[in-house]
């Protein structure tokens, strides 16, 4: 469904909803919002077979219009073979503090996944840095909306080796909705598993 083929009435119920809606396979931005494809900077062999966990704490990030989603979640990342699964909960909120929408969203594919590597501060529980892209769907509570987006979630762990440019937070673009791009709050994390 095309957000410009929606009729006015439909259309509010969306952006009530959440943020938008489309049933056609989503690519990744081109204009530099996330950073999608194999990342060059990393301190694993990416070439290697890995089994990591990724979680999202209670993550806030906003859109220029100050319309902020808040995100939690947790699932499996896998490298060689290539895999992610799992999800969590969001809530939208206009820049004054109103709830639009709130659900739960899904992990449908990892897009890339970069390891920061691990950092002297957390070698019990196997901790590492790093940045992984997902495909995602988002589905609002009390509709069966389903609202397709591209996140990118970053942990930028002490004593790992991150790239300067590394913020903290989540990322989520809804193409031709809304770009959650501004991170707010809240912390991430990725742990080695195998």
């Amino acid at each position: 469904m095309k957000v410009s083929s929606i009729s006015a009435a439909a259309l509010a119920m969306l952006v009530s909803a959440t943020v938008g809606c489309s049933a056609d396979r989503i690519a990744s931005p081109s204009d530099g919002t996330l950073s999608p494809g194999a990342p060059a900077f990393g301190a694993v062999d990416e070439n290697e077979q890995a089994n990591y966990t990724w979680h999202i704490n209670n993550t806030v990030t906003q859109a220029q219009n100050g319309d902020r989603i808040r995100l939690s979640g947790t699932g499996p990342l896998g490298i060689h073979p290539k895999s992610a699964s799992g999800g969590g909960q969001f809530t939208h909120t206009h820049a004054d503090g109103t709830v639009v929408g709130s659900g739960t969203w899904s992990v449908t594919e990892l897009l890339s996944f970069q390891s920061y590597g691990g950092g002297p501060l957390f070698p019990t529980f196997n901790g590492v840095g790093g940045k992984a892209q997902f495909s995602v769907q988002l589905m609002p509570t009390g509709t069966t909306t389903v609202i397709e987006g591209i996140m990118d979630v970053e942990c930028r762990l002490g004593g790992s080796a991150f790239p300067p440019s590394t913020n903290e937070g989540v990322n989520l673009v809804v193409p031709g909705v809304a770009n959650f791009n501004q991170r707010v709050s809240g912390s991430t994390l990725f742990r080695r598993i195998s």
